[in-house]
């Protein structure tokens, strides 16, 4: 007793290669300080460089572990890695080719979209794009016409073991991690005309499922918003992915994603759509959509905790996830990974894979209910309009503020299936989490599961705000829009992430807005107000802040109109008074000021509350300082200089029409 053993000290293990594994460039990295933490990195860079082939692979392998750690990463930019390892997509050695690609995959998920910018800086497209030609042409050339179109050849090589295959399916997914980060990316996928390569991706879905998806996934990043590159499609192309739609798999996870993904790429190609086939063509995609939505994802999720909490038991380490994410569409394996047992790591890519469908369903319907002109409207240069202060016609409440409510913009079609299907329901269900979900930040492997459930819930809260602004029917009346209200208004406390907050308040925003034009009397309820007040005042947030201001100047409207109004419109007229005399961001006060011009324009029961909270003599004391700051910052306010400017020209005549009354 009280002894202390003594510290073992293990012998370095020889290696063969000379390069040190990544913990130990990692650890030798830290260690030497500044400047020589670069030693390590550059050591395994110049490897890059040698004649041995083997030891370039062996560089690629140990660097594709490396790029996921931030300080590794670093140290590796410094070095001009994309400028060396460049090249090595062309080597000779396949295998150095697919490790190239390997670890330009990896860089593009640890460094994110400013990394990916400066890779395409570097000109990593140039060896990419030939890559990409090369693998295309020789598969195009080697493989069967049937083999092309899917079919399984007996005794023929499986194409996820072929290295050519292999190859193809980084460099694929290289590409479409670039063009989803810039338009640089994309603008070279269409001079090159590099489609025929993702349409042979997506011709292999029966013998190789994950390279179709990422051929699908890329096709939809590329097809999204780009009008020359709808010139390269032809009417076969477009049967094929009415197939890959229509396909036969049963609502297998994989299936779901590949046919989720095809959905979105032909709602992206809508306009090459005859007009006698869209109708056809669009219940088809939103069918595919509600499918991907009703999945279970409790059940898989229950189904994951538990393989989990017997994996804790056992193994309660592992390196650190990158970003908090996990293998899947365009994320690479983790060390963690490796350690679960093959069951426990299957069903976590499902989760993960079912997670990114509904992502995608959700991401896509969220587009459809948008309007198809969504150009910003042309603002009149307000500059040498400063004499219309002096105006004495000042029926503001006439000329306007925004209109509350965008009119409905949906084609009939359009609007026929996504109600048919009951979108807006399943859409509604994937803004609650899962019970129970919260055990899984626990373990660092289901931190990336939460971190994508709490996305999804995102995304079904921006869905949400954009169908409620243009749908109308089942679950749209009055007493549909209320229940609404009060599941939004539960989701408060949930999460005080800025992301989060941002995106409940837009669906409430959008609530009331919709609310107030159908003249729903009692919108919220005293206490849901005040709780939706209280995160205006408390959010760090512009757009949080902003959203706040909106709805309670929406709710006001319609309260301004109902008798007995009166404390909940002091509430909101004390609200709105705070937000545009002290918030620190001009156009959340133009919103504010816009939101008091709505509100209180005319009627008894509002100049009542405008004169117990002193609403008058508060706006003539926010009119000088609001005209000096616009002044100061109007150049600089970008696209928010036409609401700013609208409530500039619009404060001196509302504080002298309501001294006239």
């Amino acid at each position: 007793m009280g002894k202390s053993r003594n510290k073992k000290y293990k012998s370095s293990r020889p290696r063969p290669t000379g390069l040190p594994s990544v913990a130990e460039a990692l650890r030798e990295g830290g260690a030497a300080g500044n400047g020589a933490g670069e030693l390590p990195a550059l050591a395994i860079v110049e490897k890059l460089q040698s004649a041995s082939a083997e030891e370039r692979e062996c560089a690629c392998t140990t660097l594709a572990g490396l790029v996921l750690q931030e300080t590794g990463l670093t140290a590796l930019l410094d070095s001009r890695l994309v400028r060396t390892l460049g090249p090595l997509l062309l080597d000779p050695s396949q295998a150095v080719r697919e490790g190239a690609a390997g670890v330009f995959r990896n860089m593009t998920v640890g460094g994110g979209h400013d990394l990916c910018d400066h890779m395409v800086e570097e000109d990593v497209m140039t060896p990419l794009v030939a890559l990409l030609k090369q693998v295309t042409g020789q598969l195009t050339a080697s493989q069967p016409m049937d083999m092309q179109a899917g079919a399984r050849h007996a005794g023929g090589e499986s194409a996820d073991r072929d290295p050519v295959w292999r190859i193809l399916y980084q460099a694929v997914h290289l590409l479409w991690n670039l063009c989803e980060s810039t338009s640089t990316a994309v603008c070279i996928f269409n001079k090159e005309s590099l489609l025929p390569t993702l349409l042979l991706c997506l011709r292999q879905h029966d013998r190789n499922l994950p390279l179709a998806m990422v051929g699908a996934q890329c096709l939809q990043t590329v097809t999204e918003d780009n009008a020359e590159v709808l010139q390269q499609f032809s009417a076969d192309t477009l049967k094929l992915l009415e197939g890959l739609l229509m396909g036969e798999g049963g609502d297998s996870v994989d299936s779901l994603l590949l046919r989720t993904t095809v959905a979105g790429c032909i709602f992206n190609l809508k306009a090459l759509i005859p007009a006698g086939s869209q109708s056809e063509a669009l219940q088809a995609v939103v069918r595919v959509l509600a499918r991907t939505l009703e999945h279970d994802i409790a059940m898989a999720i229950t189904s994951l905790r538990g393989m989990l909490g017997e994996q804790q038991t056992n193994n309660n380490g592992g390196a650190e996830q990158m970003n908090g994410e996990t293998a899947g569409p365009g994320r690479p394996e983790t060390p963690e990974q490796h350690q679960l047992p093959q069951a426990t790591r299957a069903q976590l890519d499902q989760v993960m894979a079912l997670l990114s469908a509904q992502q995608t369903a959700l991401e896509i319907i969220a587009n459809m209910c948008l309007p198809d002109d969504d150009s910003d409207e042309e603002w009149e240069d307000m500059d040498s309009s400063d004499t219309s202060d002096e105006v004495t016609m000042c029926d503001v409440a006439e000329e306007g503020g925004t209109p509350l409510m965008t009119p409905l913009c949906l084609s009939a079609e359009t609007h026929a299936a996504l109600i048919s299907h009951s979108l807006p329901r399943k859409v509604l269900d994937r803004t609650v989490l899962p019970e129970g979900c919260d055990s899984l930040a626990s373990s660092p492997h289901g931190q990336p599961v939460i971190k994508r459930l709490l996305t999804v819930q995102r995304r079904a809260l921006l869905c949400l705000r954009n169908m409620l602004a243009v749908l109308d029917g089942e679950g749209m009346d009055a007493a549909g829009l209320v229940e609404v209200g009060n599941h939004l208004m539960g989701l408060f406390s949930v999460s005080d992430d800025q992301e989060f907050q941002e995106a409940v308040t837009g669906a409430v925003r959008s609530l009331l807005q919709r609310m107030a034009a159908v003249q729903v009397t009692q919108p919220l309820t005293g206490e849901q107000l005040r709780v939706l007040c209280d995160l205006g005042r408390q959010s760090s947030c512009p757009s949080v802040r902003a959203n706040v201001v909106n709805a309670a100047g929406s709710m006001g409207s319609v309260l301004a109109k109902q008798p007995d109004s009166a404390e909940k419109l002091m509430l909101i007229g004390t609200f709105l008074t705070e937000v545009a005399g002290k918030d620190v961001v001009l156009w959340v006060v133009a919103e504010a000021l816009d939101a008091i011009f709505d509100v209180f324009g005319d009627g008894p029961q509002v100049d009542a509350v405008a004169g117990n909270i002193g609403l008058v003599a508060k706006l003539r004391q926010i009119s000088p300082l609001f005209k000096s700051r616009v002044h100061k910052e109007r150049r600089s306010l970008g696209e928010h200089f036409p609401v700013v400017d609208n409530a500039r020209v619009n404060l001196n005549r509302f504080i002298k029409y309501k001294e006239g009354c």
